[in-house]
Parts: structure tokens; sequence; C-alpha cells
């Protein structure tokens, strides 16, 4: 029995650092650092295992080095990988990361799905008991309704993250896709964009009435989370420079999972889980890098509680 399914894929990230000025055409310039570290749901999987919860990964790798490299992170950090596809074909996912005063580029490449990855997420579903459904970023309805019923009757609860689309607004009938979940977590940008509004409290009041639990990650801010009528604020936990923050709202679902799946804790104790792993997790680069322990956690836990 896992606590959380994850389906998705893998992502290898080349994270360039510490550089004094942005790229421009023409130029060369030095970076300070770089690191090769696992992105996409390789950051969730490791951060809840890391956190002791009962994790099953079920990603797609290939034969080629970026797959192997991000397969090697996920089995030296103990994630199951039994649910895992492997190839013997490349399936490259590479991303290229450039942080630079707070924000950050991307280029990414990524080779074409060698399968109906739906499909065989659906397939490790049916043969596989889990208390919790989580996905990584938006999906479409087609696709969700299959998966969402099949958690829901199986019992299971299901979480999805969202995803800074082109034309997100329109991207859907939102009050049907937010339906078929329990719990919606998109950033504070995706929050505004999706509800139409201008403010937090108002994109809260709006996705309420879509889901059963809405929670806004809005960064410096802290955590924002509606549910049954109630608003509930959770401030930021300041864990020191921020340094990278790719990965960060991945390691903030980690943490509010262990506290809503693992431990059945109230809302607001799992809004604070969540912001001390999204804390932690910017003070170092690579998504899951810097994500904490359940004992670390629990000594953060202790220092703000």
């Amino acid at each position: 029995m896992y606590d959380v399914f994850v389906p998705g894929d893998y992502f290898y990230d080349l994270i360039y650092t510490g550089l004094t000025e942005f790229p421009m055409l023409g130029r060369e310039i030095y970076s300070k650092g770089l690191i090769a570290t696992g992105g996409g749901l390789y950051i969730t999987a490791a951060s809840l295992q890391r956190l002791g919860v009962r994790v099953g990964w079920s990603a797609c790798f290939g034969n080629d080095y970026y797959s192997q490299h991000v397969r090697d992170l996920a089995q030296q950090e103990g994630v199951d990988l039994s649910l895992a596809k492997n190839m013997d074909r490349p399936y490259r996912r590479v991303t290229t990361s450039i942080p630079y005063q707070g924000e950050r580029a991307f280029v990414t490449y990524q080779d074409e799905p060698p399968c109906d990855l739906h499909a065989f997420w659906l397939e490790q579903m049916q043969h596989h008991q889990f208390r919790h459904l989580h996905l990584g970023g938006l999906m479409s309805i087609e696709r969700l309704k299959p998966m969402a019923d099949l958690a829901h009757a199986r019992g299971a609860t299901v979480s999805m993250d969202c995803q800074d689309v082109p034309d997100l607004a329109s991207a859907c009938t939102w009050s049907r896709l937010l339906g078929l979940v329990d719990i919606f977590v998109p950033n504070a940008r995706e929050a505004l964009v999706i509800s139409g509004t201008s403010a937090v409290r108002s994109a809260l009041e709006t996705l309420m009435k879509w889901t059963r639990i809405i929670v806004i990650k809005d960064g410096a801010n802290g955590a924002w989370i509606g549910s049954g009528g109630e608003i509930i604020h959770a401030p930021a936990v300041n864990a020191g420079p921020v340094v990278d923050t790719t990965g960060a709202g991945d390691c903030f679902n980690a943490g509010f999972l262990l506290g809503y799946v693992v431990e059945k804790a109230p809302l607001d104790v799992c809004a604070c889980y969540a912001n001390i792993c999204g804390g932690l997790s910017v003070t170092n680069i690579g998504g899951a890098t810097a994500s904490p322990t359940r004992d670390e956690l629990q000594q953060w836990l202790h220092k703000i509680w």
C-alpha cells in the first residue's frame, strides 16, 4: 500500500548559478556554479521519500545518460521505482535552468513519449493500492477524469498542481476540471489568472466554489488555504538566503501531503509543513537538494509552532 501514487515524468535539470549578468546574444559569460540533478516529478518523489512517506513513482526511463542519471539519484534516495517503465531506447527530458535575480529562464528539450503514458498510469493504478493520487501538473479533463474516478472508487483522494501554460484562463472549463480533484495547489499568479480576480483572497473565494480544498502558494507571503467556507493563512518560513527556487512548489506539495495523507493533520498544520519544506528547498541549488527529512521538519516545526 502506497501513501501517495505519483505518476509523471522525470527531468534532468542542468542549473547554472552565480551569474553576474544575464546571457545576451553574441556574448559569452561564465557562471560560478553548475549542478546536474533530478527535476520534474523526481523532486516530489524524492521529497516525499525523505519525509518518510511511502511513495510510488510511476516514471518512464530510457537507456540514455539523462534517464539513467535521474534513475540513479532516485534509487540513492530510496524511492520505490517498481512502478517505473524502463525502455531500451532513449527518452531524453532535459532542462537548462538559469536563475538570475530571483527569477529563472529555461531551455527544455524532450523526446516524444514512447507510449500512451496515461494508459500506462491507469494500468498501474488498477494493479496497486494507494491512499492518495498526486498529479504534479495540469491535466486535461479527458485524461484526468478516468484517473480521478478510479482513485475515488478506491477510496483515495486526489491532488493536482497547476502549470503556467499559455492561455491559462481558457485552458479548460475550470469548474469542471477542479470538481474532479480534492485538492488544487496553484501558485498565486496561476490562481489569479484562473479565477479572473486581482487579489489572492478573491481567488480563494472563487476557487473554493469549484474544489474541496484550494491551496495557494504565495512565495514570501506564505500559503493560503480555502476549504468549507473558511480561509487560513500560513506565514512563510525564512530558512535562509534564497539560492534557487527551482522545485520549491514541489517540495511544498510534499510537505502538505505528509500532513494531509499520512498524519491526517488539520489544514493549518499541513500548510506549516508545506511552508517549511518549500522554505528549506530554496536554500540550495536544485529542486530536492535541500528538501528536509522528517526529523529536520520536526526541528523546524518546534522553532516556529
